[in-house]
């Protein structure tokens, strides 16, 4: 089947289009959107509001936790459920956070991209903060779980001094473990000081995984463990079932990947109980 190349405009609504209303409604039942302040770099500085979407087990908890990082054009619906369908099933509570909604940026996909980091580093922080003072959360099990421009976010997050950057209300939160999705590699710095895993497509020409195993072969092994994943024959977005068939983007190949996809939710799995839930 030949490529297809998709528009800018036509790929940003396809990554953040609004779904049929009966879809919606059955994720208004297991989802709740909720308000929290971006951490600030400065002190006695607020934050930005920005949004996210909360979904929890049944129950009191408290529950391990973990805060979703969308990608440059945003979290397409369908990922947004099945992310919330998986880890409420595994026993976690999940915050997927959106930050564009309040700041008014339909996508980071051409533009002010580093910028738009800087600013998603404290909504990382500001969703901690706000699972921490949730009765059902455990704030002592949280990870980051980051896709492609989130994944640079939630690698950031990972370094062992990324939080001395902001001024959160409680300065003893930290992340347990980090999970990033095809990330750019080559824009991350320190090597993590806490568990990560990096999930990479050997064919993606946008984060290419010579950059990942690059940077994980100069990070070393002196310290916590640090797992790259490289799936043959799969591209960027290899998570996004709506990529089937793949699009072009920007001069890059986006493709859905089943095989990885799949693969990549069962090591998560392993990965998230193993590091925030074994020996509780």
């Amino acid at each position: 089947m030949p490529k297809t190349v998709t528009s800018l405009a036509a790929i940003v609504l396809m990554l953040c289009c609004i779904v049929p209303a009966s879809m919606a409604d059955a994720w208004a039942a297991s989802q709740e959107r909720v308000e929290f302040a971006s951490a600030s770099v400065l002190a006695g500085t607020p934050g930005d509001r920005i949004q996210g979407y909360l979904a929890k087990p049944d129950g009191a908890g408290p529950f391990p936790a973990v805060i979703g990082l969308h990608g440059c054009a945003g979290m397409h619906d369908t990922t947004r459920q099945r992310l919330a369908d998986e880890l409420v099933a595994w026993g976690y509570v999940i915050l997927l956070v959106d930050s564009y909604a309040t700041r008014g940026i339909e996508h980071a996909c051409t533009y002010d991209a580093f910028a738009t980091f800087l600013v998603r580093r404290g909504d990382a922080y500001g969703a901690l903060d706000f699972l921490a003072r949730q009765t059902f959360v455990d704030r002592h099990r949280v990870a980051a779980v980051g896709f492609s421009a989130g994944a640079w976010v939630t690698l950031f997050v990972a370094e062992p001094s990324s939080f001395e950057q902001f001024v959160p209300p409680d300065s003893n939160l930290r992340f347990r473990a980090a999970a990033a999705f095809y990330p750019p590699c080559r824009q991350a710095s320190a090597r993590p000081g806490i568990p990560t895993l990096i999930f990479i497509g050997a064919v993606d020409d946008w984060t290419p995984a010579a950059d990942c195993s690059n940077k994980v072969a100069g990070w070393g092994n002196d310290g916590p463990p640090i797992e790259l994943v490289v799936y043959p024959g799969a591209y960027h977005g290899f998570y996004y079932v709506h990529l089937q068939p793949g699009t072009a983007l920007l001069g890059h190949w986006l493709e859905y990947n089943g095989e990885a996809a799949d693969d990549a939710t069962r090591r998560l799995h392993w990965f998230l109980d193993r590091h925030l839930t074994e020996g509780r």
